[in-house]
């Protein structure tokens, strides 16, 4: 096969798929779908212009063609970023720029094999880019993207070798180039690999969504009452010996019925997606946040003691309680009160952790909402800076070891 018979299969091949990609971006309007068909569309009318050649001008065939192929090359490692959720680097840019400022040099500009090398070289980096970005991310899907980087990595191996030989041999047409064919094999495998495991990727990334979706609250994100429980039975068997306990903190927003009849139940789900931002950043690589339902919320977590727990959950109702959410022309302050239970890891029961922090939590609520409150022999309202008086300070608590530690820790935090 020659290198035109070859470029035309080629041309055919990556225009379908490209049409396929922006036509599932319409679907489901995921912008990697459409960075991806771009880029294959650009490599594909590339490759046509290059077909093109004797029947439109040289700067056509030439240096915008391959500037297009090589812009769509880095336009699918700029796809790659997007399928990994983060923003696309300006470095994809690379390999195009290569070849743009390659034409600015007269013996690469007027020299096929040059272009040639020059060409396989810029295209090289692309492949390096795309290669690199399968095998950094830690992800479920591992294996199936270390598949696709050996898939890359053999074109890459064979613009080597084709650049290598035109170094030699130096043709002086593009049908003698006639090594440059055999990129037509190692592409070919390349599409249709990448065709059969860039689905199995898509298909085990929607799985992964499913499943996410499952575990977690729509409204806020948060983990739902099954995903909780899920990553309780996790947190159990994890060695920590240095938070040999498992606390769960159970919060229920304070008088969260009048917001809805007052503002509206749009701002009641402002309040509740504001609140669940608040614990999720709170307990971001400490534990694990979610809504169980309602107004109610609940996060579980090690700690190494009560008073670690007692922090954390301070820590959100004070954070909440400076924050104003603005829905249109209501302001909404809010408070929550918080229930806490704590347990050995290897013994811990959720049932019983959940029965002990609801407790908890209706013991806070019936001594003024807005507050704290531990389960343990008995309840405990823990001292709070913002409801602390002299007075408070003075009293004998000295009869608890924990409730005297909690108010000396109260006690030293500046107002």
């Amino acid at each position: 096969m020659d290198i035109l018979t070859a470029l035309m299969i080629w041309t055919v091949e990556v225009t379908t798929l490209a049409a396929l990609l922006i036509s599932r971006w319409c679907y489901d309007r995921e912008n990697f779908y459409l960075t991806w068909g771009t880029g294959l569309l650009l490599h594909g009318l590339g490759s046509f212009l290059v077909l093109a050649r004797g029947t439109i001008p040289d700067f056509l065939s030439i240096e915008i063609a391959n500037t297009m192929v090589l812009t769509g090359m880095g336009l699918l490692a700029g796809g790659m970023m997007q399928f990994d959720r983060r923003r696309i680097e300006p470095y994809i840019l690379i390999p195009a720029l290569m070849w743009i400022a390659g034409m600015f040099l007269t013996p690469v500009r007027e020299t096929l094999a040059n272009r040639i090398v020059l060409h396989n070289l810029a295209n090289m980096m692309a492949l390096a880019m795309m290669i690199h970005l399968l095998v950094k991310p830690k992800s479920v899907l591992i294996s199936t993207r270390h598949v696709l980087a050996a898939l890359f990595a053999l074109p890459f191996i064979f613009n080597a070798v084709v650049a290598a030989v035109c170094l030699r041999y130096e043709p002086f047409s593009l049908p003698m180039q006639m090594t440059a064919s055999w990129l037509f094999v190692p592409a070919s495998v390349t599409f249709i690999g990448c065709i059969v495991m860039g689905a199995k990727m898509l298909t085990d990334r929607t799985a992964d969504k499913l499943k996410q979706l499952a575990v977690t609250d729509p409204l806020t994100g948060a983990l739902n009452r099954r995903g909780l429980i899920d990553e309780f039975s996790a947190l159990r068997i994890v060695d920590n010996g240095e938070k040999p306990l498992i606390a769960l903190l159970h919060f229920d927003l304070d008088s969260f019925k009048e917001i809805n009849d007052r503002c509206g139940h749009q701002a009641g789900d402002a309040v509740l997606v504001g609140f669940a931002e608040i614990g999720m950043v709170a307990l971001r690589d400490r534990g694990m946040f979610g809504r169980i339902g309602g107004e109610e919320f609940a996060s579980i977590l090690r700690v190494s003691d009560m008073i670690e727990a007692a922090i954390i959950a301070e820590a959100i109702r004070t954070t909440l309680k400076r924050r104003t959410i603005s829905i249109g022309e209501h302001q909404v302050s809010v408070t929550v009160s918080t229930g806490i239970s704590l347990a050995p890891a290897y013994s811990a029961d959720l049932d019983m952790l959940l029965n002990s922090a609801d407790k908890a939590l209706y013991f806070a609520k019936e001594n003024g909402r807005d507050r704290t409150a531990i389960s343990g022999e008995e309840i405990l309202i823990v001292p709070a800076i913002d409801h602390l008086q002299e007075e408070e300070l003075r009293l004998d608590l000295r009869g608890n070891r924990h409730m005297a530690a909690l108010t000396r820790l109260v006690a030293t935090i500046p107002r």
